[in-house]
């Protein structure tokens, strides 16, 4: 049954023109990554200044880095659903899949985290607030953590599967 479910969605209009050898999937693909360094960078950046780098900076001004991060996670989700419709057989059968979006869901609950409590109220900074900066440095981790954890996952998923689309074993 679900075997039937996902060669429909192989065969769809949609799925075909993404996976048919046009521009299609390089470009969809193209966009994906840059939205994933986006992501990635953004948090990356949140993260090391709370572990200490760019002092000079005050904390409170990466909250305006979220923009960017929530535009690129747009674009992600858009052009990972694109990329999800052509394959859905080797994404869903994948258990690096899930791994890579456990790390998603986890990084972004991070960084509305992040946000919530350490740059929007900078609490931590002020005289005897040492368990909150600490906090503040493990959420940073957590984050590094996970946006690594989804770019290595979702690289991949390129190689790791064991079934491309239905029926096919390794694809080919």
């Amino acid at each position: 049954m679900i075997e039937g479910f996902f060669s429909w969605i192989e065969h769809t209009a949609l799925s075909e023109w993404v996976r048919g050898g046009s521009f299609a999937f390089p470009l969809i693909l193209t966009a994906h990554v840059l939205g994933a360094g986006f992501i990635a960078g953004t948090g990356a950046a949140v993260a090391l200044r709370l572990l200490g780098v760019a002092r000079g900076v005050p904390v409170s001004q990466f909250q305006y880095f979220y923009p960017v991060l929530w535009s690129a996670l747009t674009l992600n989700v858009v052009s990972g659903l694109l990329l999800l419709d052509a394959y859905p057989y080797k994404a869903f059968t994948n258990p690096v899949y899930y791994a890579k979006l456990s790390f998603i869901g986890l990084g972004i609950f991070v960084a509305i985290r992040i946000r919530d409590t350490v740059l929007r109220t900078p609490v931590w900074q002020t005289a005897g607030a040492a368990t909150g900066q600490l906090n503040a440095k493990m959420l940073a981790v957590v984050s590094l953590t996970c946006w690594a954890g989804a770019l290595i996952s979702g690289r991949m998923l390129a190689y790791t599967y064991k079934w491309l689309l239905v029926g096919l074993p390794g694809g080919f």
